[in-house]
C-alpha cells in the first residue's frame, strides 16, 4: 500500500501539488488501480503520462519512485488512500517522500539506543564533575552567582532594573526565582539545574549531528563538545540556558514538517533571547538567510521567515511589556540598550583581548601551559577556521550538491546559525560565549572529514577525545575537596584559596551582616548586598552614578565586609573609583589578605582593629 511520510522542510523539491495534480497523472494512476491492482506505480510509468513522480523516493526493491500497492487491498480502499494523501500534501504545502526502504523502517527503533547510551555517559560525566557521592554539590565559582543573588533578592521584594543592575534580559533570574519559590534558597539548586542543562545540550548536539552523519562521525562532534567545551564551562549563567534553547530550535528547523514546527522554533529562539539578549536574534537572522538561500523563491522564503520571526517577536514583546509595567521605561532602556552599547566593551573581561586569554595565561610556561594552549586551539582557533573551511570547500564550490541533498542543506543551516552566533559574540570571544558556535563548527568539521574519506582519522580523533574525557573524569574524582556545612546546605570547594576565604567569613560573620564585592560569597553565606551593583571595576564599565549610589548605600546600610583586590588600587582607562577609594581608606581596614590578591576589608566600627 502507499505509505508516504511527509517530508521535512529540507526535502522540499517540487510539491505534490505540482507533481500529481494534473489530469494525465491522475488518469494513469486511476487506470493502474482499476485494471492492475497488484502492480506497482513507478515514476517511469507516471513519466510516460507527461509528468515525473516525486523525486528522491525509493522502495524496498530499490527502484526509484516505486509506490508499492498491496494486492490484498481493495481498489476503492487504495484509491481513497491515494486521494487522501494527495489532499493532505496539497493542503500542507510541504512535499512528501515515498515509502522508506526496509532498512530505513528498521532504523528508528535502533536509533533510540545511542541516545540512551549517550545520555547515561553524559550524565555520569557531569555528575562526577558537579557532585560528590551521593548528592553533595561541588561549588563552581563563576558568573552564576550574579543571577542566583539577584533571584534571592527578588524573593525579598527587589525589582530587577530598578533595585538591581542587569544588562541582559531577565530569563536567568526568573528561572532561579521560580526554583527558589519551589525549593527554597539552597546551594544544590544551581549544580542540579546545570547538570540537567548540560546533559540535555549533549543529547541535542547529538541529534543535530545525526541529522547529517552516522556512526563514529556523528559521535565525534558530541564527544569534542562535551570534553572540550562543556567540561571547562560548568557555570549556570545565561549562556548555558540560551545555548540549550538554540540547539532545540535548530533541531526543530532541521526536522520541520510544516510551518507549525517553525513557529515552535521561533518561540524557542525568543526564549533564548530572554536569557542572552543577542544570541536568539542573531541565530534567527542566520536561519532566515538560510531560508532565502534554500527556497530561491521569495514567496516560500517569506512564509518560512514569518513563521519563524512572528513567535520570536511576540515572546520578546510580551517580556518587554511586562517589564515596562514594573520598571520605568527609561531605566529599562538604559539598562538593556544604552549600557551594553556604550560601556559593556569597557570591562576588562569584555574586550577583544579575551580571544587570547588562554595564551596569555600560559605565560610564563608551566607544565599545565600545554593544556591552556591546546584549549585555545581547540575552541578559539578551530571554530572560526572550520566555518571558513566550510565556505571554501562546500558553499562556494559545490552549491548544486548542497541544494540537492537534505543532509547538505542541514549543514548549510548549521553554518548560517553557527556563524551568526559567532558574530553575536565577536566583541568578546571568551570560551563560554563560543560554546554554542563550537557545536555547529564541530559538526561541519566532522562532515568535511567524512566526505574526504578520512574515516580512520575520525575514529582516531574520537578515541583520543574519549581518552581525554576519561582522564578528566579521573582527575575530577581524585581532586581533593574541602567541605563546608553552611546554613544553606553542605557544599564542597575545589579551590583552596576560595575555601579559605569562605571559611574565614563563615567564622567571623554573624546573621544579618552585609558584604559587598563578591556575589559568590553573598549567595554561599547568605550575606546581604547593600547596593544595586555586585562589584566594581577600575575602568569605564563601572559608571560614576553607580559609584555614587554605592557610597549612599554604604552610608545608609552599615556593611561589615568589603571584598577588594590589590589591582583595584591602580587606575585603569576611564576609572571612576577614586571617591570609593577615599571612602574605604577612611572607614575600612584590612582584615585578611590572600595569595591571589583578594582582600577582605572590614568596617572600623563593626569590626574593631
Amino acid at each position: 500500500m502507499i505509505a508516504l511520510p511527509r517530508r521535512s522542510v529540507f526535502q522540499q523539491g517540487r510539491s505534490v501539488t505540482s507533481e500529481l495534480a494534473y489530469g494525465p497523472v491522475l488518469m494513469k494512476l486511476l487506470c493502474t488501480r482499476l485494471f492492475c491492482p497488484g502492480r506497482s506505480v513507478t515514476s517511469r510509468s507516471l513519466r510516460s503520462a507527461g509528468k515525473k513522480a516525486v523525486p528522491g523516493s525509493s522502495s524496498a526493491d530499490g527502484d526509484p519512485g516505486v509506490y508499492n500497492c498491496g494486492a490484498q487491498e481493495t481498489i476503492l480502499g487504495t484509491l481513497a488512500k491515494d486521494l487522501c494523501l494527495m489532499r493532505n500534501a496539497m493542503n500542507s504545502g510541504f512535499t512528501v517522500n515515498a515509502a522508506p526502504s526496509a532498512e530505513s523502517e528498521a532504523a528508528p527503533p535502533q536509533a533510540k539506543w545511542p541516545y540512551l547510551e549517550l545520555g547515561i555517559v553524559a550524565a555520569i560525566f557531569f555528575y562526577l564533575h558537579l557532585f560528590r557521592f551521593p548528592f553533595l554539590p561541588i561549588w563552581h565559582w563563576g558568573d552564576q552567582s550574579v543571577f542566583l543573588e539577584h533571584a534571592e533578592r527578588m524573593l525579598h521584594g527587589a525589582v530587577l532594573y530598578r533595585d538591581l543592575f542587569q544588562l541582559n534580559l531577565p530569563g536567568t533570574e526568573y528561572l532561579y526565582y521560580l526554583l527558589f519559590l519551589c525549593f527554597g534558597v539552597r546551594l544544590w539548586i544551581a549544580p542540579l539545574i546545570v547538570f540537567v542543562a548540560l546533559t540535555a545540550s549533549t543529547l541535542l548536539v547529538y541529534s543535530l549531528s545525526r541529522a547529517v552523519l552516522r556512526g563514529s562521525a556523528a559521535l565525534l562532534p558530541v564527544a569534542a563538545f562535551l570534553v572540550i567545551c562543556q567540561r571547562s564551562t560548568m557555570d549556570g549563567t545565561h549562556h548555558l540556558y540560551s545555548t540549550l534553547l538554540v540547539f532545540a530550535a535548530v533541531s526543530l528547523v532541521v526536522r520541520a514538517r510544516n510551518y507549525l514546527w517553525l513557529c515552535c522554533a521561533g518561540t524557542l529562539l525568543g526564549l533564548a533571547t530572554l536569557f542572552t539578549s543577542s544570541r536568539g536574534v542573531f541565530v534567527a537572522a542566520g536561519v532566515c538567510l538560510f531560508f532565502i538561500w534554500k527556497f530561491r523563491d521569495w514567496g516560500k522564503a517569506l512564509l518560512a521567515v514569518c513563521a519563524l520571526l512572528i513567535p520570536l517577536v511576540a515572546v520578546i514583546s510580551a517580556a518587554l511589556t511586562y517589564l515596562a509595567t514594573s520598571v520605568a521605561p527609561r531605566a529599562l532602556f538604559e539598562s538593556l540598550v544604552v549600557f551594553p552599547v556604550h560601556y559593556f566593551s569597557a570591562g576588562r573581561f569584555n574586550t577583544r583581548a579575551m580571544f587570547f586569554a588562554e595564551l596569555n595565561s600560559a605565560l610564563p610556561l608551566r607544565p599545565h601551559s600545554v593544556l591552556l594552549v591546546g584549549l585555545w586551539f581547540a575552541i578559539k582557533a578551530a571554530v572560526p577556521l572550520l566555518f571558513i573551511a566550510f565556505i571554501a570547500r562546500r558553499l562556494l564550490f559545490k552549491p548544486i550538491e548542497l541544494r540537492g541533498s537534505p543532509s547538505n542543506q542541514a549543514l548549510v543551516l548549521y553554518f548560517f546559525a553557527g556563524s551568526f552566533e559567532l558574530l553575536a559574540q565577536a566583541s568578546s570571544l571568551s570560551q563560554a560565549r563560543l560554546n554554542c558556535a563550537a557545536a555547529f563548527a564541530y559538526i561541519l568539521g566532522a562532515a568535511m572529514l567524512h566526505d574526504s574519506g578520512k574515516r580512520r582519522l575520525i575514529g582516531t580523533a574520537l578515541a583520543v577525545t574519549c581518552l581525554i574525557g576519561l582522564a578528566e573524569v579521573t582527575a575530577a574524582v581524585i581532586h581533593p575537596v574541602q567541605k563546608l556545612d553552611s546554613p544553606r546546605g553542605s557544599v564542597v570547594f575545589l579551590h583552596g584559596e576560595r575555601y579559605e576565604m569562605v571559611a574565614w567569613l563563615f567564622r567571623n560573620a554573624h546573621p544579618g551582616d552585609r558584604l559587598f564585592g563578591d556575589p559568590d560569597l553573598n549567595f554561599a553565606l547568605g550575606l546581604a548586598n547593600p547596593a544595586e551593583v555586585q562589584w566594581v571595576e577600575n575602568d569605564a564599565f563601572t559608571r560614576p552614578e553607580q559609584v555614587r549610589k554605592l557610597l549612599i548605600a554604604l552610608n545608609r546600610y552599615p556593611t561589615r565586609f568589603f571584598i577588594w583586590d590589590d589591582v583595584m588600587d591602580r587606575s585603569g582607562p576611564g576609572d571612576n573609583l577614586q571617591p570609593l577609594r577615599v571612602y574605604l581608606k577612611e572607614h575600612y581596614h584590612l582584615a585578611q589578605h590572600f595569595s591571589g590578591g583578594a582582600e577582605i576589608l572590614v568596617d572600623n566600627d563593626l569590626f574593631p582593629r
